[in-house]
């Protein structure tokens, strides 16, 4: 019988929605609001337990311990579990995940959504699961924003580091690119990967790929990173070598804090200029251009 974990956080009132955010993008596919008070709201969702729950609460738990180094009154949020038997929570979270409006072209929404599109608009169909990135969060928003104005020129090429569950691959494509690479090292997501990007129909242009950035041995006009601080930083030679002279490098995944010292580790390669910084819910977005 299929058991369920139940988690419940404690945030500071005027967080909550952060956190919904956030566990969304780690693969729960509803987020329940239990109430709360003025100094204190509780989100709750659900996880399968399959062994996949607890990278989910570990970087739950990362994340809120990230949080408190721009926000200190995080350090008394917590986190409460308990497991249930088996209920159809998965019919029941499609109630949760609605069709999110990231630009004035750009819609991503759950296959079970119907909308209707304007002529120009782009629709994203996204089948929520155990990886990264289902559009709802400040730094995958961040990054179509991005690529949008990057890929006015049609005819470009990506390469997509951490491609979750595939959708800035998803959406170069749909915005012209002619060829996407999307690169993973969790098989999960490299599988919900494939499957979305068959869905929207660029199976034809989209690669997605188990493994590091150093088995990709060819560069491209736009690299975009949606990870962290930390594999962002680590990785800088990497993401900069795998970039076409006068492309884009393009980095999300960084709290607002951490962006003026990403920025100079960058520079002080002296092989890329600053081209912006974009900045949405506590996070930052980082573009530059290969020298």
């Amino acid at each position: 019988m299929t058991r369920w974990l139940a988690v419940t956080i404690f945030v500071p009132a005027g967080f909550g929605e952060a956190v919904s955010n956030f566990l969304i993008e780690q693969g729960a596919t509803g987020i329940e609001e239990v109430g709360g008070d003025s100094k204190e709201e509780r989100v709750r969702t659900y996880l399968e337990e399959d062994g996949r729950e607890r990278r989910v609460l570990r970087n739950l738990r990362r994340y809120l311990k990230s949080l408190e180094k721009i926000e200190p009154e995080l350090s008394h949020s917590r986190v409460e579990t308990t497991s249930l038997a088996d209920q159809d929570w998965g019919e029941k979270w499609k109630t949760f995940f609605k069709p999110v409006q990231v630009t004035s072209r750009l819609i991503v929404k759950p296959p079970w959504s119907r909308i209707r599109l304007r002529k120009d608009q782009i629709a994203i169909e996204i089948n929520p699961a155990m990886a990264f990135g289902t559009g709802t969060h400040a730094t995958t928003k961040l990054c179509l924003k991005v690529l949008e104005r990057s890929l006015r020129r049609k005819g470009l090429s990506v390469l997509d580091v951490g491609t979750g569950s595939g959708i800035l691959s998803i959406a170069a494509a749909k915005l012209g690119a002619r060829e996407v690479w999307g690169i993973d090292i969790d098989r999960l997501a490299v599988e919900n990967a494939r499957e979305n990007a068959e869905r929207n129909g660029v199976s034809d242009i989209v690669k997605i790929s188990k493994g590091s950035i150093g088995r990709v041995e060819k560069r491209f006009d736009v690299v975009i990173a949606n990870i962290d601080q930390k594999n962002l930083r680590r990785m800088r030679w990497p993401l900069i070598r795998h970039l076409e002279d006068q492309g884009f490098l393009v980095l999300s995944g960084i709290l607002e804090g951490e962006a003026v010292p990403l920025r100079q580790s960058y520079l002080e390669t002296n092989h890329v200029r600053f081209a912006r910084v974009t900045q949405e819910e506590g996070w930052a977005c980082l573009t530059f251009q290969k020298k």
